[in-house]
């Protein structure tokens, strides 16, 4: 019996030739290009030159492809002439079987592709993975009342799927639609008319006398605008808090690591609290670095991270230490209400983000954080404010966690299918 596929893979012309790259016009096929569906244009391009002068080939439309490296398992089918590099394996023959029932086999075989991964910190199989693969092959109608049969029931799920992205996307609109109206004094102005009478807390009197005034944020690119209650001002995070950077311990000593105190890196810090960390250093470790240990209530925030980390904040529920891509703000030595702080730092999140500085990868630094304003108002009134954003945010966060769970009921009805598909269940 023939071999069910033949495969191929691609190639890179050199980085460094210019020519290989420059005004090219053929589409080349990175695995970040495949997208489990068809694909129809690619974030690269070569010359003529550069297919010559490499091992990538052409291949046509319709053709299946699978990603070897990293994202292994990823799938797409050509619907462009194009070539790829070598970390995607193609179809170059296919006997007995169509284009569309190898991808969906090759989509229920996903996890067993990436069982047998193979490498450091990119994991990947070879061609000979995938040979290896044993493949069932009932006839071609067979095959066609199945790939049918999958994509009807495919169709419905996506639709579902759908719906419940949208309400996900509603749910973050109306999240940051109580964020503002809370930081717009909204939220507590029954509460304002019915405590006119009361005297502000002293603490807040104090502060307020003394710190500068930022009532009007138009034009300020880095902030939400926000129309304040006519008692309220604007601060900057420095004048009422301090504010600190961590550091790392020297990771080639291993005295310093594997200690009782909690040590918060960036990665962990995505709005949330924090109760625990990933990794923990010794008192030496704390002593031979510029870290300090921060108390329970202390805000940090996300200088620097990978995709969208930077301009994250996090309650610490435990103290801990914390390294140089993470700032605290030391709520907690003020009578401020951390949450009120954490839950500013949520609404102004993009804002934040645009902030940092840098060319390759945008950060924030210690001053960048203490020049960050946010409305100031009693702290009588900052917990009420915390209460309404609460009691609202609870609704959305049920929502959420279900549509989040039946999301994931959704990939596992979608293996579900797969499976009994090619077992003859369907």
């Amino acid at each position: 019996m023939p071999q069910v596929v033949k495969w191929g893979s691609g190639g890179t012309p050199k980085a460094t030739e210019k020519q290989y790259y420059d005004g090219g016009t053929i589409h080349w096929l990175i695995i970040g290009d495949l997208n489990d569906g068809i694909v129809t244009s690619s974030a690269s391009k070569i010359t003529e030159l550069g297919l010559q002068n490499s091992s990538a080939k052409m291949i046509p439309a319709g053709t299946l492809l699978v990603a070897m490296y990293g994202s292994i398992g990823k799938l797409g089918i050509t619907g462009i002439e194009c070539c790829t590099n070598q970390a995607i394996a193609y179809a170059k023959e296919l006997n007995g079987v169509t284009t569309k029932y190898m991808f969906y086999y090759m989509a229920l075989m996903k996890s067993e592709l990436i069982s047998k991964g193979k490498g450091g910190t990119q994991k990947n199989i070879s061609q000979t993975v995938l040979n290896s693969l044993d493949v069932i092959v009932p006839p071609l109608p067979e095959q066609e009342r199945i790939v049918a049969r999958i994509e009807e029931l495919f169709s419905q799920l996506d639709a579902g799927v759908e719906t419940l992205k949208k309400t996900k996307a509603q749910l973050a609109v109306y999240r940051q639609a109580v964020l503002k109206e809370a930081f717009e004094g909204r939220l507590s102005a029954e509460w304002r008319k019915e405590h006119s009478d009361c005297s502000p807390d002293r603490d807040y009197e104090s502060i307020a006398i003394k710190a500068p005034m930022y009532k009007d944020t138009s034009g300020d690119e880095n902030e939400i605008h926000l129309t304040l209650p006519d008692n309220w001002i604007k601060l900057r995070i420095g004048d009422i808090f301090s504010v600190e950077v961590g550091a790392t311990p020297s990771r080639r000593v291993p005295e310093y690591w594997n200690g009782a105190i909690n040590w918060v890196s960036s990665g962990e810090v995505r709005f949330n609290r924090i109760f625990s960390t990933d990794e923990r250093i010794t008192e030496a470790g704390l002593a031979n670095s510029s870290t300090n240990v921060q108390p329970v209530g202390t805000i940090m925030l996300a200088m620097i991270g990978e995709g969208k980390t930077r301009g994250k904040a996090a309650i610490l529920e435990i103290p801990a230490a914390h390294n140089q891509n993470t700032a605290a703000i030391l709520v907690s030595a003020t009578p401020c209400d951390s949450k009120y702080i954490y839950y500013f730092l949520q609404m102004n999140y993009e804002n934040t983000r645009r902030v940092g500085s840098g060319n390759n990868q945008k950060a924030l630094n210690k001053e960048r954080v203490r020049a960050l304003r946010f409305p100031f108002t009693s702290f009588k009134e900052q917990h009420v404010i915390v209460e309404a954003i609460e009691s609202r945010l609870s609704v959305c966060d049920s929502i959420e966690q279900t549509v989040d769970t039946a999301l994931q009921q959704a990939e596992a009805m979608r293996q579900s299918i797969l499976k009994q598909a090619f077992e003859g269940g369907l």
